[in-house]
């Protein structure tokens, strides 16, 4: 067998730890006793008050006294007093999920290693084939905030869950089980590059997964979903549980959370974690974190952020995006860092409407859209150092395409043809333009809705400028987050939106699988191609296409089973024999246009405070590693500066 063991001295400095300190742990939370809220700020029983201001202390005080507790400061998106407790449901904590539910592991990427948390070490056998098993040990001494244990049990019924819900991990394995208390054997269903299945199981990127499954609150719904007898009925289940709604003292009694915080209060303007007192990873307890708060602020776009920093009200802000002009605006004291990442936003047609589900109309706008390249680009809230200009749409930031379709790339549709090659289109398809407005064959004006939540209000409002100026009115929605995720996407009630697309890891499996085959219930991309893929309802199980061969955008159609490329991109060994299937793939992404963007996110920003607050060096992996709002918190930081 191969072990792969991070049980090792970390490169944070903290040695691999298991003895119990809960016994040790201090009885309550000192400060908190009689706190509440008041207009969003922390105020102790004695009058003392700390975070609403400009101050930047990050410290609740008691009037005439020192300095008692420190608070660090993080970004939320969902308005905390709307915040549904139920990780599977709507209006979730979103960021602060990684905080108050446990993560697998760490994966830095400059040392290209693991550090254990959630799951210790893993096993695989000598040769990874069908039929063979890898062995998991989890951290022992976990628990959920309600005393009960996190035991194997809870991480089968997660990746059962997960196997509902057609998470890519299970394209990989086809069985797992629990062996002891704390120890999992998965099943292999086929040879799988082992580094893409470390990245389906446990997240190599800034969005690992949480393991937020508790099998005593959740598995009656599971098991329902395993005895559905079709998608309708599977789909009403997973409706119901998405509909459940969980107060703050339900998800605490249920014991809903099992990370270093938990939830505590909240107001219409932050959300109070305090610490879990029981808390325990390889290298860390809850005594090791010298701070008891964490509130979360409803920071969702970069103006906010940006206002964040300057007033001093934030003390970590994690996936900035600002211009060169807002950079400049941050406070000295707050220290920036960038770090890798290939996904990023695109503009998503949604191929269940006429004329959307028409190729050649989408291929159309696209070309509009790369007329406005320069018009796009100015407007992005994105520094210049992190627009990654794509050459053309294929589901793969610059550096992917420049290393996987290299001296192909030509072959690709690159929509540069301007608006006269996108006017040349629509009429081809019958449209018709009369005093500068497009009309479409039936007579009437083409018309279109561009929906987007806060955080993609320049795009959208850019986006839909463009194709007004070209003569299709569209009218830009910027809605706020919580209607985007929970009407608009979730009903598909759109025309263009943006999404999430790409990868996180060099070997674009993820991204792929991830918007091509989980995401096609936001586009519907099957229905907007030639296909044989069978639908019932809104989904599929399904993803066969037909395409033209590479560089034939006019050629002859033939079958393209998209799961079946994806399990042999997934089981190749070697670059050359992941080349053909990744090329393929991004051909079946590039000739369908169902998602299209001149950009994706290349360079991402962090900031954190140094005034109040002492990190690791800006060079130390554990910075390295993504997001300093909530990673650092399992090795031990912030650590709270006396004054």
């Amino acid at each position: 067998m191969v072990k792969h063991d991070s049980s090792e001295e970390t490169s944070g400095g903290f040695a691999h730890r298991r003895q119990i300190l809960k016994g040790l742990a201090t009885a309550g939370l000192a400060g908190l006793a009689g706190c509440s809220t008041d207009g969003g700020r922390i105020t102790t029983s004695d009058g003392g008050s700390g975070g609403g201001d400009n101050s930047g202390s990050g410290t609740a005080t008691q009037t005439g006294a020192e300095p008692r507790d420190k608070y660090l400061s993080v970004q939320m998106n969902t308005r905390p007093d709307q915040v549904n407790y139920n990780p599977f449901g709507k209006q979730a904590m979103g960021p602060l999920a990684k905080i108050v539910f446990e993560i697998g592991a760490k994966w830095y990427p400059d040392e290209e290693k693991w550090v254990p948390l959630l799951i210790e070490d893993w096993e695989y056998p000598s040769t990874i084939a069908q039929g063979e098993t890898v062995q998991f040990n989890l951290h022992s001494d976990t628990t959920w905030v309600n005393g009960d244990p996190y035991t194997a049990q809870d991480f089968v019924g997660q990746m059962h869950w997960r196997k509902e819900n057609n998470d890519s991990v299970w394209e990989f394995i086809e069985g797992v089980e629990q062996t002891g208390d704390h120890t999992v054997e998965m099943t292999f269903a086929q040879q799988i590059d082992t580094r893409l299945f470390e990245n389906a199981l446990i997240g190599m990127g800034d969005a690992p997964t949480v393991w937020n499954f508790k099998y005593d609150v959740y598995s009656d719904y599971l098991e329902r979903l395993q005895d559905a007898s079709g998608s309708k009925e599977r789909n009403a289940i997973l409706q119901e549980v998405s509909n459940l709604n969980f107060s703050l003292d339900e998800a605490m009694e249920k014991g809903l959370a099992n990370g270093p915080f938990k939830p505590k209060q909240a107001s219409a303007t932050k959300l109070i974690l305090e610490k879990n007192e029981d808390y325990t990873n390889p290298h860390i307890t809850a005594d090791d974190l010298n701070f008891s708060l964490i509130e979360g602020l409803p920071i969702d776009s970069p103006q906010k952020k940006l206002r964040s920093l300057r007033n001093n009200e934030a003390d970590a802000l994690h996936n900035t995006a600002f211009t060169s002009a807002q950079s400049d605006q941050v406070p000295d004291h707050y220290e920036g860092l960038t770090y890798f990442t290939h996904s990023g936003g695109a503009f998503c047609f949604n191929c269940r409407r006429e004329p959307f589900d028409n190729r050649k109309v989408r291929w159309a706008l696209s070309n509009v859209w790369r007329a406005g390249h320069a018009t796009l680009m100015q407007n992005l809230p994105l520094s210049d150092k992190n627009k990654d200009t794509v050459p053309f749409s294929a589901g793969m930031s610059g550096p992917l395409v420049e290393k996987w379709l290299g001296d192909r790339k030509d072959d690709y549709m690159h929509f540069d043809g301007g608006t006269e090659r996108a006017a040349e289109l629509l009429r081809g398809e019958g449209f018709t333009k009369e005093n500068g407005k497009w009309y479409m064959p039936n007579g009437e004006q083409f018309t279109i809705t561009f929906k987007g939540a806060s955080f993609h209000s320049n795009r959208t409002q850019t986006g839909a400028q463009l194709l007004t100026d070209f003569g299709i009115e569209t009218k830009a929605l910027v809605q706020e987050p919580t209607t985007w995720f929970s009407k608009t996407t979730a009903n598909r009630d759109y025309d263009i939106t943006n999404w999430w697309v790409g990868q996180s890891v060099a070997i674009p499996y993820q991204g792929l699988f991830g918007t091509l085959v989980n995401s096609a219930w936001v586009t519907a991309y099957p229905l907007g191609v030639e296909s044989v893929s069978s639908w019932e309802g809104e989904s599929t199980s399904e993803f066969i296409v037909k395409v033209p061969p590479i560089g034939e955008p006019e050629g002859e159609l033939r079958e393209v089973n998209i799961k079946e490329r994806l399990s042999k991109l997934a089981a190749a060994q070697t670059e050359e024999e992941k080349r053909p299937h990744i090329q393929e793939i991004a051909w079946v992404w590039n000739w369908m246009d169902t998602y299209w963007g001149p950009w994706l996110l290349y360079l991402a920003s962090e900031y954190y405070d140094t005034n109040d607050w002492q990190w690791k060096d800006k060079e130390d992996p554990m910075m390295q590693a993504p997001t300093v709002q909530d990673w650092p918190l399992r090795l031990g930081y912030p650590k709270a500066k006396t004054k």
